[in-house]
Order: C-alpha cells, then sequence, then structure tokens
C-alpha cells in the first residue's frame, strides 16, 4: 500500500508563514487518522523546519518559497522541508542560548536527515506512530552533496 503524501507551498519571506505550515499540517495529518501524539510530535518539526527555512536558508529572500511534504506510512509518519539553500549545512547541536536547537530537538523525535544540493536542502524527520513508541538511539544523518 502507497503511503498518503500531502505537498503545500508557502512564502519563505515572511516567518508568520511557519503558523500556516503547522494550521496545515494540524489538518492533513488528522484528516490522515494520525493519533495525537505523533500529529503534536509532527507539529514540533513542522515549526523548527519551517521556521529554519524562513529564517536561515534563501528561502527567507524576498519572494522566497519552502515546501512541507507530509507521508503517513503504516509504521511511521514522514516530515520534510525542502528549502532554496544556504551557503552553509546546518548544525545539529544542543544549543545554550536561546536558538540553535531546533534540528536537535526533531533528531530526539525521530530519524533526522537532511540532503544539501547546490539549489536547495531536503530535511526530513520520520517519526514512529505507535503510541508510547521509543526511538532506541535518535540520529541525524546530514549528508552535504552542494560541492557536487
Amino acid at each position: 500500500m502507497m503511503p498518503e503524501r500531502f505537498v503545500a507551498a508557502f512564502a519563505g519571506d515572511d516567518v508568520r508563514t511557519v503558523a500556516e505550515a503547522r494550521r496545515w499540517a494540524r489538518r492533513t495529518l488528522t484528516a490522515s487518522g494520525l493519533a495525537e501524539d505523533t500529529v503534536c510530535d509532527a507539529l514540533t518539526c513542522v515549526s523548527e523546519l519551517a521556521t529554519n527555512a524562513a529564517r536561515h536558508t534563501r528561502s527567507g529572500d524576498q519572494g522566497g518559497t519552502y515546501q512541507v511534504l507530509l507521508q503517513v506510512h503504516s509504521d511511521h509518519a514522514h516530515v520534510e522541508v525542502v528549502d532554496q539553500g544556504a551557503a552553509h549545512a546546518p548544525d545539529v547541536r544542543l544549543g545554550g542560548g536561546e536558538s540553535g536547537r531546533g534540528l536537535w530537538i526533531c533528531a530526539q523525535l525521530g530519524a533526522l536527515s537532511l540532503v544539501c544540493t547546490g539549489g536547495g536542502r531536503r530535511i526530513w524527520v520520520d517519526l514512529p506512530r505507535s503510541v508510547g513508541a521509543v526511538v532506541s538511539s535518535p540520529s541525524a544523518h546530514i549528508t552535504d552533496r552542494s560541492a557536487d
């Protein structure tokens, strides 16, 4: 059975669109029958990844955009943001300040992956679906292909 797949584009030059992306994701994932705890984890990831796209990539430039892709599989939910790229790959770190922890938070919720190309980045998190599921070893997989 093919997973349900949903895609929407948002203006990246206005950080307020992150709230729009979150509302769209909530409606979409709830309608797909995903459990509320997984929906909440997915919304955290949408917020973090969309905010990063709007603040730290060319998606945040005048006229820039980012896409949010959601897939509902039998055993997990896939949350992905595609942006227009940046000069450097982002860091996954536990920061001590007000910012810098978003990707680390996402990695604690599920399996985080990132692919950087010359034209943009795809960042996604695969979240376990079952209630009470534990991700045994949260990890981040980053591939920088911007020099390719």
